[in-house]
C-alpha cells in the first residue's frame, strides 16, 4: 500500500513560492447575481501525461489564482461531451420520476446495518435518500438523494483483504464497509447504471486533467498525484432539488434545498440543468456578513463548462493556501421546474494515507470518508429528527 507524503511535499513546495497574486478588491463587496463570475480555466492543454509540453503559465497562474481566492471555477476543455453531460441528466431526473416505493426499495437507510448488507446488493451510504433525510445544521435538506460509491472488483486486493478469514484481524484498516460495498442499482431503470457507468469513465479522466493543472500550479510535477487516484475511490451524488412557491422558502422545518458547507474531499465537478438559475451559491467570505455568488451554469464556444471546487483535503495539505469554500444550494421557485445536478467528487485511492488535519495522526483515504459516512447517518429513533443523513460541515 501506498504512503503518501501530500502535506509534507506540498506545503514544503509552498513554503519556497511566494504568493502570485494579491486580491486587490475586497470579497465581501459581492453581491449574488447570475453572470458568470467565476474564474474561466481550460484544461484542454492538459489532456496527455507528456511533461516535456510546454504548458501556458497564463492557464497555470490563473488556476493557482482561483484555488487561492475562489475555491470554485469553471472548467472547460475537460473532455466530456456534452451530449454525456445531458444525457446523465436525463436519466437521474428518470431515476427520480419512479414511484416512491419503488425508490424506497433502494434506500440508503436499508444498508445501515452490516447484517442487511451482502457482497451482491447494497452498501453503506449508498442508495436512495427521500425528501428532507438529509440535514444541514438541525434542518432538514430539501431534496432527494442516490449516493453511488467506487465498487471494488471481486478480486481486488483491497477488498480481498476483508474476506471471511480475516475479519478479526485488528491490524485491518477500517474501511470494510466501502471496500466490499455494492451499489443498489435500480433494475426497473437499467439504462441509470448503463450510462452513470460512462459518466464515471468520463469525470475520472476529467479529473486527471484538472490535477495535472493543480499540480503545475503548485510548482510540482505535472504527474505528481497521479499515483494518488489511479484507482480512484470516486463517489456520484445524483440530486433532485424540488421547486417551490416562494411562501415556502423559509420553514421552521426545512432550510435550503442544501444548507450551507464545504466539501470534505478532493475536487468536486458539478453537472447542473442548464436551465438552473439563482440556485447554487458560492459563498464569497469567511466574515459574518458574508455575501454570495450565484455559480449559475455557462456554456463557452459551444462547450457545457463544469463548475469545480477544492475540497477541505486539498485546503489542508497546501496548508490554506488553496480554498475549500463554503456553499449552498436554493430551492429553484416555481414556475422554474426541479433542478437536478450530478456531482462527481475526485477522490483519493482508498489506501492512499494522507493526514486531514495539523493534530489527527497520519490515516487511509478509506479510513477517513467512512468516519464522515458513519457520522453522516442519523437512524435512531430517539433523536429529534429521524432517518436523517447528517450533512457534516
Amino acid at each position: 500500500m501506498r504512503s503518501s507524503s501530500l502535506l509534507k511535499a506540498v506545503v514544503s513546495t509552498l513554503n519556497r513560492t511566494c504568493q502570485r497574486y494579491q486580491n486587490t478588491a475586497s470579497q465581501a463587496d459581492l453581491v449574488l447575481h447570475t453572470d458568470p463570475v467565476l474564474p474561466i480555466i481550460d484544461f484542454s492543454s492538459f489532456a496527455s501525461k507528456n511533461e516535456a509540453n510546454n504548458y501556458s503559465r497564463d492557464i497555470i497562474e490563473k488556476l493557482a489564482n482561483a484555488c487561492e481566492h475562489v475555491g470554485f471555477f469553471y472548467a472547460i476543455g475537460h473532455g466530456v461531451s456534452n451530449e454525456l453531460l445531458l444525457r446523465t441528466l436525463s436519466i437521474t431526473r428518470q431515476l427520480f420520476d419512479l414511484d416512491s416505493k419503488i425508490k424506497n426499495q433502494y434506500a440508503a437507510r436499508l444498508f445501515t446495518n452490516s447484517s442487511n448488507r451482502d457482497q451482491k446488493y447494497g452498501g453503506f451510504g449508498r442508495g436512495y435518500q427521500s425528501l428532507g433525510e438529509n440535514v444541514t445544521n438541525t434542518k432538514r435538506d430539501r431534496h432527494e438523494g442516490f449516493d453511488l460509491y467506487r465498487e471494488l472488483e471481486k478480486n481486488h486486493p483491497l477488498r480481498l483483504q476483508f474476506d471471511n478469514t480475516n475479519l478479526t484481524d485488528k491490524n485491518l484498516p477500517d474501511y470494510r464497509d466501502l471496500a466490499v460495498g455494492q451499489n443498489p442499482w435500480p433494475k426497473e431503470l437499467p439504462l441509470f447504471r448503463e450510462i452513470l457507468t460512462e459518466y464515471t469513465k468520463a469525470m475520472l479522466q476529467a479529473g486527471e486533467r484538472v490535477m495535472r493543472g493543480i499540480a503545475l500550479s503548485l510548482d510540482l510535477p505535472m504527474n505528481y498525484f497521479e499515483t494518488t487516484f489511479n484507482d480512484s475511490f470516486w463517489v456520484i451524488r445524483c440530486i433532485r432539488y424540488p421547486s417551490v412557491e416562494s411562501s415556502e422558502s423559509k420553514s421552521p422545518e426545512y432550510g435550503h434545498g442544501c444548507g450551507e458547507h464545504s466539501d470534505y474531499g478532493w475536487l468536486t465537478f458539478v453537472n447542473q440543468d442548464l436551465d438552473s438559475r439563482n440556485c447554487l451559491h458560492v459563498r464569497t467570505s469567511d466574515t459574518s456578513k458574508a455575501t454570495y455568488v450565484s455559480a449559475d451554469p455557462i456554456v463557452v464556444e459551444e462547450q457545457i463548462a463544469l463548475t469545480c471546487n477544492i475540497g477541505d483535503i486539498v485546503a489542508f495539505i497546501t496548508n490554506n493556501k488553496y480554498r475549500s469554500t463554503r456553499h449552498c444550494v436554493v430551492s429553484p421557485v416555481k414556475p422554474a421546474r426541479s433542478r437536478i445536478s450530478t456531482p462527481f467528487f475526485f477522490e483519493p485511492n482508498l489506501d492512499v494515507k494522507l493526514r486531514i488535519n495539523e493534530t489527527a495522526s497520519e490515516c487511509y483515504y478509506g479510513e477517513y470518508l467512512i468516519n464522515k459516512v458513519r457520522n453522516n447517518f442519523n437512524y435512531h429513533n430517539d433523536e429529534p429528527i429521524d432517518h436523517a443523513y447528517i450533512h457534516i460541515l
